[in-house]
């Protein structure tokens, strides 16, 4: 009678376990389209053998355990490829919005009343004295000012839309490294009771790939199941069950930097730091980019308006003035000027440097860095955020020490200083920033103070009539003014604006190249850890018939022990 309970205590546990495979069966047939979902597997194995006279004889099976479907080393490769994918992503979507901004297509590029401005310069020269002519001018005048306004504050607005990108993604990042937190809670306290946290380590790595699309991350596995994440140079986000926020902070240039506190609580920016991901294809975009384009801007208005207005200021208008600009503006370093300084000391002794502002300068922050690998010393000085006047500054350091000052761009300058004393001054000034050129109000008021003519009439009494100043600025147009004397103000733009379209052209590229890797690795995954209906389908026939099959052994010991029974 023994015997015939053992046999149906082995039938018993292959239903269970048979069961136990039709469940999981089932639920890697209801994730089927659930992403990042691994299959699962039961692992089934020979249950302890039990001695019998005739030695050890098999006890059925049992459920070693449910194994999850999954290659790490393949997660983490489809993470480093979506890192690049997110970067140029974001660089894609931002530099082709950026593009718009130049478009010449419309009949109204810059490029487009660049020319009419020159043309009504040249039609003055036809008509030098003529009203109409001079308010035509002055007209186009205008509207190249306000287009290249226009499109300075245009690309202003673009690296302001990316700031609010570049924050709200910021704020995304620390969501999910709270999910990768509390995520890790659950697989240590699971695990530690020696069951399988296959579930939670599924939408772990889910969230990590999400993660690794925003920012890169270096990610590892630690010994009690959770998981440590860092960015950049071990810049550490998740501990265990332990979270590092990040932030933002709004920077001298007015935009936002990405910023980390450390265990110290010393804020550190992570902008250089950031190697991937969409945060680096926002900051490639707006400090790169579009600032790049934004200092070439400015270059071509501060040529454009030297070149005008160092002869307009020359000729005589209507009236006999003189020394009149067609064109004004303001100079601005873009709210920091800085430079690289590089201090010899003959005695090579020790030194030190500090910098200050002098009375009367504009109010504003100095800073004094040095850079650690070479020794230059860096100092940079912030201007008052409203402020477009000149800062005046003190360097200190010991006597017949040679400095080289270089201005901010768009107008770099190299100044010599030879600090003497111990303390000299210089003056840094920033050149014109493309958003201020406008026409002189003056002229806008009284077009007779258009400057055509370079003279007087020979006749006693006449007024300036002649046309060669006009000539002189209309032939500005094919002058080689711009890039050191190798090309025009119309070259010198389309060199822009051929250099934008050449960026998209690049960004989309690496994009598709991105797509298409990251396809690949996620179709791979997909045949590795993926649900398969027809694979399951057949699994679930196997484990049916099995079930079948031991629910037969029980039926078939059940009419054994019915006739025993019936025996006595």
């Amino acid at each position: 009678m023994a015997n015939m309970f053992d046999i149906m205590s082995t039938a018993n546990r292959a239903l269970i376990v048979q069961q136990k495979a039709v469940k999981i069966t089932g639920n890697n047939i209801a994730n089927v389209n659930t992403p990042g979902y691994s299959r699962q597997r039961l692992n089934m194995s020979s249950a302890i053998p039990v001695n019998t006279g005739l030695g050890p004889m098999g006890n059925g099976v049992r459920a070693a355990g449910v194994e999850r479907i999954y290659q790490s080393f393949l997660g983490v490769q489809i993470n480093n490829e979506t890192q690049s994918l997110g970067q140029w992503q974001a660089h894609k979507n931002t530099i082709e919005r950026a593009e718009t901004v130049f478009d010449e297509t419309g009949g109204y590029g810059l490029n487009q009343v660049m020319s009419e401005f020159w043309t009504a310069w040249q039609d003055l020269t036809n008509n030098p004295s003529g009203h109409i002519q001079r308010s035509i001018l002055t007209a186009k005048g205008e509207v190249l000012a306000s287009t290249i306004n226009k499109v300075y504050h245009d690309l202003q607005s673009n690296q302001q839309e990316i700031d609010a990108m570049i924050t709200e993604t910021v704020d995304e990042i620390n969501r999910y490294t709270d999910q990768i937190v509390d995520l890790n809670l659950k697989i240590i306290e699971t695990e530690s009771g020696g069951y399988h946290a296959n579930d939670y380590r599924d939408q772990r790595d889910q969230v990590l790939k999400g993660l690794a699309e925003l920012i890169d991350i270096n990610s590892f596995e630690e010994a009690n199941g959770g998981v440590a994440v860092s960015v950049g140079s071990g810049y550490t986000l998740v501990q265990g069950t332990h979270q590092n926020t990040i932030s933002t902070h709004r920077n001298a240039r007015d935009l936002e930097d990405v910023t980390w506190v450390d265990p110290s609580n010393n804020t550190v920016t992570l902008n250089d730091s950031i190697s991937a991901g969409k945060l680096r294809g926002w900051l490639d975009t707006r400090d790169q980019d579009i600032r790049n384009y934004l200092n070439r801007l400015d270059t071509m208005s501060q040529g454009l308006m030297d070149e005008v207005n160092s002869l307009h200021a020359a000729g005589y208008g209507l009236d006999g003035s003189n020394g009149n600009d067609f064109f004004t503006g303001s100079a601005t370093a873009g709210g920091v000027m800085d430079s690289w300084l590089t201090i010899t000391a003959e005695d090579g002794g020790a030194g030190n440097v500090s910098v200050s502002l002098v009375a009367g300068g504009t109010a504003g922050a100095e800073l004094v860095t040095e850079d650690p690998v070479t020794g230059d010393i860096r100092i940079a000085i912030e201007s008052g955020v409203s402020s477009r006047a000149s800062i005046a500054a003190q360097l200190q350091g010991h006597p017949g020490i040679a400095a080289a000052v270089a201005a901010a761009p768009p107008d770099p300058a190299t100044t010599l200083v030879t600090l003497g004393t111990g303390t000299d001054t210089v003056l840094l000034s920033g050149g014109l920033s493309a958003d201020s050129i406008q026409v002189n109000s003056a002229i806008v008021n009284d077009t007779n103070l258009i400057a055509a003519a370079s003279g007087f009439d020979t006749t006693p009494g006449d007024k300036p009539g002649d046309n060669s100043n006009a000539i002189a600025i209309a032939d500005l147009q094919g002058a080689l003014t711009m890039s050191d004397g190798t090309a025009t103000f119309s070259d010198y733009y389309s060199s822009l604006v051929s250099d934008v379209g050449h960026a998209v052209l690049q960004a989309d590229f690496y994009y598709g190249h991105q797509s298409q890797m990251v396809t690949q690795l996620e179709n791979y995954r997909e045949s590795v850890s993926g649900v398969s209906i027809d694979e399951e389908m057949v699994n679930l026939v196997k484990f049916q018939n099995a079930y079948q099959a031991a629910a037969k052994v029980i039926g078939t010991v059940d009419e054994m022990l019915q006739t025993v029974m019936n025996m006595f």
